[in-house]
């Protein structure tokens, strides 16, 4: 049976709040309406507090710096049975940017140390020297429209399980793949704000959780604007990554 209402789990909003990312929960919010749906927010503001599981359909990680994530893992590691229930029953969990690094398995810092994630991913990363800024397109798979924006890239991921290929760009490390899915958990490294730019996967991802079965939506806009950035990368000179 289809759902009428979504309520979304904005997560440390004021810890994970890079590359004005925050717009990608609106971007869920107006698309929801389209579709006619109702999406509530509720923002878990702290570390310490409580995530009301049984309540939510969707969690959403936006971007944060790799020190961030070792203040949240304390507080997430003895939820994560809750996590897995709650991710087994159907909810969903979308991470963005390096912050999709706290589900995998570990990441190998610049100066030699090791941050371990949680486990739920299979990803592993190696952290950049330099920061890597470019454009990146892609498929993910399953979506029809492909997927265009930004990275500002800090860890070379290996992922055993990508979410989709890349059309330009570094993706996950430079040999095509982008991303990573298991099941209900998403992880992406693309910016934009992602969701703002790509309406048509925020639809997406809004039909799986819902099941709403409403006519696919149009989106002339933000069409033309993605037509034009597909454009300006095939005349775009290579970009070579340090």
């Amino acid at each position: 049976m289809a759902k009428d209402c979504i309520h979304i789990g904005w997560m440390y909003p004021n810890l994970l709040n890079l590359h004005g990312e925050r717009g990608s929960v609106q971007a869920f919010v107006r698309v929801g309406a389209r579709l006619g749906l109702e999406v509530q927010v509720h923002r878990i503001e702290e570390p310490e507090d409580d995530i009301p599981f049984q309540d939510l359909d969707l969690l959403i990680f936006l971007p944060g710096e790799l020190v961030t994530l070792t203040r949240l893992k304390p507080f997430l590691e003895p939820k994560l049975e809750q996590c897995n229930a709650f991710l087994e029953r159907g909810g969903y969990l979308l991470s963005i940017g390096t912050t999709g690094m706290l589900f995998g398995n570990q990441v190998t810092r610049e100066d030699g140390s090791v941050f371990q994630g949680l486990g739920l991913l299979p990803v592993s990363g190696q952290e950049r020297q330099y920061v890597l800024g470019d454009d990146l397109h892609f498929q993910v798979n399953g979506v029809e429209h492909p997927i265009i924006g930004s990275q500002i890239h800090m860890v070379n991921v290996d992922s055993q399980a990508a979410l989709g290929n890349t059309l330009y760009g570094f993706g996950n490390n430079g040999t095509g793949s982008e991303g990573a899915r298991v099941q209900n958990l998403i992880y992406t490294n693309c910016l934009g704000p992602v969701f703002v730019k790509n309406p048509w996967w925020a639809e997406a991802i809004l039909r799986e959780v819902s099941g709403v079965q409403s006519p696919k939506l149009e989106y002339p806009l933000e069409d033309a604007s993605y037509e034009t950035c597909c454009r300006f990368l095939k005349e775009k000179p290579a970009f070579t990554a340090k």
